[in-house]
């Protein structure tokens, strides 16, 4: 009968308490994660805001949403720069998501609020509040404005591009890059 020795027990220092940064295709990785989780959840269940879709044939043209000329609408630049970076507070997990629900697609509400929930279980927060350095505009159709908007956010600097449509007398961002 042999007898069995014990090997010694060898522990490696901890190699520190912050997570390592993730790198873009992770975060999209985990943001397609979390949108279709979110859908399986919703199944059954009564979306509280309404989608803005515009021309179409199911939605009444009396009553349905109004497209808004560009003279009727807040001038871009300004409300751009308040936007954008509310937007990359709610994405750092600082502001709540839904105090931009009104002014953004359900979209981009959707991947703002998936940049939220990572950020929140990453536990990280900003250093420093996020700064619109420059802003680009540039209206292809009377009621709708692109921008790329340059930012300084969490010690870098990033560009985001924006798409702003005018409904019912309201800017409303429709699409939402950050690069």
């Amino acid at each position: 009968m042999s007898t069995a020795t014990a090997q010694p027990l060898h522990l490696s220092p901890a190699s520190g308490w912050q997570p390592p940064a993730l790198d873009e295709s992770a975060v999209d990785v985990l943001y397609d994660d979390v949108v279709a989780a979110s859908r399986d959840r919703r199944r059954g269940y009564s979306q509280p805001a309404l989608r803005v879709v515009l021309n179409t044939g199911d939605v009444d043209p009396q009553f349905g949403p109004q497209a808004t000329q560009t003279h009727l609408l807040p001038e871009p630049r300004a409300w751009l720069q308040r936007m954008a970076g509310a937007l990359l507070e709610c994405m750092t997990g600082v502001r709540s998501t839904n105090q931009i629900a009104r002014w953004v697609s359900p979209l981009v509400a959707e991947r703002v609020n998936a940049r939220s929930v990572i950020a929140k279980r990453r536990g990280a927060r900003p250093l420093h509040r996020s700064l619109v350095r420059r802003v680009h505009l540039c209206e292809p159709d009377d009621g709708v404005v692109e921008a790329s908007v340059v930012v300084q956010h969490d010690g870098r600097v990033r560009a985001m591009a924006l798409r702003m449509v005018g409904v019912d007398g309201r800017w409303i961002v429709t699409a939402m890059e950050l690069g």
